[in-house]
C-alpha cells in the first residue's frame, strides 16, 4: 500500500500530470500491522494504515465542534465594525509598541551589566600573586630581624645565627621521661 501511495504521490508531484490532481484518493487495503515502509515515509509519525486511524489521516474537514468554534470567531469578526476593529488594531500596536520597548529596555540594563561586571570582579593583581609566591618560595622581600641577646655572647658567627632563627612557638608541650611505668606492663 506504501509504496503504491508513494508512486502515486510522486505521479502528482510532477507539472506533467495535472489531472490526477482532480481525483480522491483512496487506500486500497487496509492493516492494523505496523509498517515499515509507512513509518519511514512518514519520519516514524505513522506506524499503521488501520481503519480506526484512516478518517483522520485522510480527513480535509475540521472536526465539527472545532469547525462550531471556528464559525462564532469568524461571525463575531465580521460582524464588528470598521470603527471596532480600527479600535483593536490600534490596542494591539500600543500593546506591542510598549513590550518592544521594555524588552528593548531590559537588553540594554543586562548587556551594561555584563560590561560593568568584567571591569568589577578583577579581585586580583598578578603582580600581587607573582610578589606572594616569591616571598613564600624564595624569601623575597620579607625582612630578617635579628635576635637580641644581652647577656652572653655566642661564639657562633652572627651570619650563622640568622639561619638558625625559628619562629617562637605558642605551644606548650608536656614531654614525660620514658623510665615512667607502662601501664599495661606485667
Amino acid at each position: 500500500i506504501t509504496g503504491e501511495m508513494n508512486s502515486l504521490l510522486r505521479q502528482m508531484r510532477h507539472e506533467k500530470t495535472p489531472i490526477l490532481k482532480k481525483y480522491i484518493t483512496l487506500p486500497l487495503i487496509l492493516s492494523p500491522d505496523r509498517d515499515e515502509e509507512l513509518m519511514k515515509l512518514t519520519e516514524h509519525r505513522v506506524p499503521t494504515f488501520s481503519h480506526d486511524l484512516i478518517p483522520n489521516y485522510l480527513r480535509t474537514l475540521r472536526e465539527p465542534d472545532i469547525e462550531s468554534k471556528y464559525a462564532v470567531m469568524e461571525n463575531r469578526a465580521n460582524n464588528a465594525s470598521q470603527e471596532q476593529q480600527q479600535k483593536q488594531i490600534t490596542v494591539i500596536e500600543k500593546v506591542t509598541r510598549e513590550t518592544l520597548k521594555v524588552i528593548r529596555r531590559e537588553r540594554e540594563e543586562m548587556d551594561a551589566k555584563s560590561n560593568s561586571r568584567s571591569e568589577i570582579e578583577t579581585t586580583y593583581s598578578n603582580e600581587d600573586t607573582i610578589n606572594l609566591l616569591a616571598a613564600i618560595n624564595h624569601g623575597k622581600g620579607l625582612k630578617t630581624t635579628v635576635p637580641v641577646t644581652a647577656a652572653r655572647q655566642s661564639p657562633v658567627p652572627v651570619a650563622q645565627q640568622m639561619h638558625n632563627i625559628k619562629a617562637p612557638s605558642t605551644i606548650k608541650t608536656n614531654i614525660k621521661a620514658a623510665n615512667t611505668a607502662h601501664p599495661y606492663s606485667r
